[in-house]
């Protein structure tokens, strides 16, 4: 793997900043609502299961995935997906929501370049052939490599943000 990695960023590294621009990076991620935390209390003798003294706890707290793409020019649209991205879900994403996007973004005749990592329902036959119907161009991606995605950062901060408002 790490064999791959270096290979692909020997490929990329001499692009320059207007190839990076052209990119919208894409990814889907899990946010656990009701999320648990932990936090420590100071009692005295006799408040064990006093209100202030207690935290309600969620034992399977509710999952949302959450599909989106950024690029320079904007961020896209947050689309929740029910349970685990399918192929199915995923090219009814990208046909009703993300190509247009995309085209609007770049609608000044760009040309643009999405990247999509190596999930089984990104690299389903079905999907290539769809992206290519539409002449989509996509970026190689080396597998297991999210620390390489952009929209991760994103994703870590809309993480922090959510768990603050729990």
């Amino acid at each position: 793997m790490k064999v791959k990695r270096l290979n692909w960023v020997k490929q990329w590294r001499d692009k320059d900043v207007d190839f990076w621009r052209s990119v919208c990076f894409s990814d889907e991620s899990t946010f656990e609502i009701l999320q648990n935390k932990t936090q420590f209390v100071r009692r005295r003798r006799g408040e064990k299961f006093h209100s202030d003294c207690v935290v309600q706890t969620v034992k399977h707290p509710t999952k949302i995935m959450i599909w989106s793409v950024i690029s320079s020019k904007r961020t896209g649209c947050l689309d929740v997906v029910k349970g685990m991205v399918r192929q199915d879900q995923y090219k009814y994403v990208l046909q009703n929501r993300s190509i247009s996007q995309l085209e609007e973004w770049f609608s000044d005749g760009e040309s643009y370049i999405f990247m999509q990592d190596g999930a089984l329902c990104h690299t389903a036959r079905s999907i290539k052939a769809f992206l290519a119907e539409q002449n989509i161009l996509l970026l190689d991606w080396p597998d297991k490599s999210p620390d390489m995605n952009t929209i991760e950062n994103v994703w870590e901060l809309m993480k922090r943000e959510v768990g603050l408002k729990m």
